[in-house]
């Protein structure tokens, strides 16, 4: 990619009006940002790989009837087929994945440029799928979703890291060739405004050189209540705490399981589901009160939730972390890294606990006080997903409309609509 900024072209009045063409492989974030622009009157239309329309879902598969979202009609979205059959099959002939997705991710960044071209519509891309600016029409604007925190600033604390525990030695190797191949990711340099989901995200933007004014942070959100059935009441006797992730170094579970072994304390238990592991964690495991599962069916998962009191994931680098979201929806309370998504939540000391990433003694004190807490019967699962309620979705939603809103209208995004308006 070209690594200068685009001048903006001015636009017209009636080119504002035809809005965005939004971008996305797949349903990730469970499609709440073109839901957002499409609530908000904003949306164009929506490029994907494979949108499911109603008259399709007797006869589709069930992992592709979650392919929709109640509000997003399909006559509003472009199903990529070339994209998805690519795919599929990648995962039938397992072909190399980061090369199958690579050329994935510009098929759909071309499909979405031609659209927004013939609509003289501007682009919603989530940073996978900003195109190339050499054939964008004079005064298309682009907003860049940033999911994941950028490279540069991963690579530096990850490297950091593996240098004291070398039992991370197989899950940093693997990230390191994924990371040097994306150190100079640059689709922010493109665009006009830059969206994410914490400020751990935001900070790797700043780090990489993203001017601070450009960047907006929006948390994800909640599930409303009335989706979700009460929370479980909890066993009065022991502590069950619980991990569920990737068993890699970047989730912190090679702290998590020292941290564990020292804290020694009585009557609790530890579960960790990984459907994967670094071998070397794993290890790490063997010989202790420790109980590590595979991958879990989600009714499995669910039970595994309901019967945690505490759920445990002290990653040293997290764009946002949606599985606190989950925990928190059944009830548990939780323990996060500053350097994930949790401190940009309005969430109190009673479903929250935060340390800072890597910090094996304080993970160690704060593990030995939710047990006494929990002795104390300080936790309400009730109280816990209450707070739910203090920021959902439809927040997330309305916050990302109201910044794409002043973005076409005024040019600048205001100050307080960066920052929690």
């Amino acid at each position: 990619m070209n690594n200068t900024r685009r001048t903006r072209q001015p636009s017209t009045s009636g080119e504002q009006g035809q809005g965005f063409v939004c971008v996305i492989n797949r349903n990730r974030d469970g499609y709440q940002v073109p839901l957002a622009l499409q609530e908000a009157g904003l949306l164009s239309a929506f490029v994907t790989d494979f949108y499911a329309r109603d008259s399709w879902m007797r006869w589709l598969p069930l992992l592709l009837r979650a392919r929709k979202i109640d509000g997003l009609p399909a006559v509003k979205t472009r199903s990529t087929w070339s994209s998805f059959f690519l795919q599929v099959a990648m995962i039938a002939l397992k072909l190399p994945r980061r090369n199958v997705l690579n050329l994935s991710d510009r098929i759909l960044a071309k499909h979405a440029r031609t659209l927004a071209e013939s609509r003289s519509a501007h682009l919603y891309c989530y940073a996978s799928y900003v195109p190339s600016p050499e054939r964008l029409r004079p005064g298309t604007r682009i907003i860049d979703f940033e999911f994941h925190p950028l490279p540069q600033l991963t690579y530096d604390t990850l490297s950091r890291d593996a240098a004291l525990y070398p039992e991370v030695a197989k899950s940093f190797a693997d990230e390191e060739t994924s990371l040097k191949e994306e150190v100079m990711t640059d689709s922010w340099r493109l665009a006009e405004a830059v969206v994410c989901a914490s400020n751990m995200t935001r900070r790797s933007l700043e780090f990489a050189g993203c001017r601070p004014e450009l960047i907006t942070v929006v948390p994800y959100g909640f599930r409303s209540r009335a989706e979700l059935p009460t929370a479980k009441p909890r066993s009065a006797e022991g502590c069950r705490f619980l991990y569920v992730g990737q068993g890699i170094q970047r989730k912190g579970l090679h702290h998590l399981i020292r941290a564990w072994k020292q804290a020694d304390i009585p009557d609790a238990t530890l579960t960790l589901v990984c459907y994967r592991i670094d071998p070397g964690i794993a290890a790490m495991a063997e010989g202790t009160n420790i109980r590590l599962l595979g991958r879990q069916s989600r009714e499995e998962l669910n039970a595994h939730y309901d019967e945690a009191d505490v759920f445990v994931m002290p990653s040293l680098v997290e764009g946002f972390g949606l599985v606190y979201l989950e925990a928190i929806e059944h009830g548990c309370h939780v323990i996060g890294s500053t350097a994930t998504g949790l401190p940009d939540l309005p969430l109190s000391d009673r479903a929250m606990t935060l340390i800072e990433p890597g910090d094996i003694p304080a993970l160690i004190a704060c593990l030995r006080d939710l047990r006494r807490r929990k002795a104390e019967g300080e936790f309400s699962p009730a109280e816990i997903q209450a707070e739910m309620d203090k920021w959902t979705w439809h927040d997330f939603r309305r916050k990302i409309a109201n910044h794409a809103r002043a973005f076409l209208s005024e040019g600048a995004v205001p100050h307080e609509l960066r920052n929690g308006g």
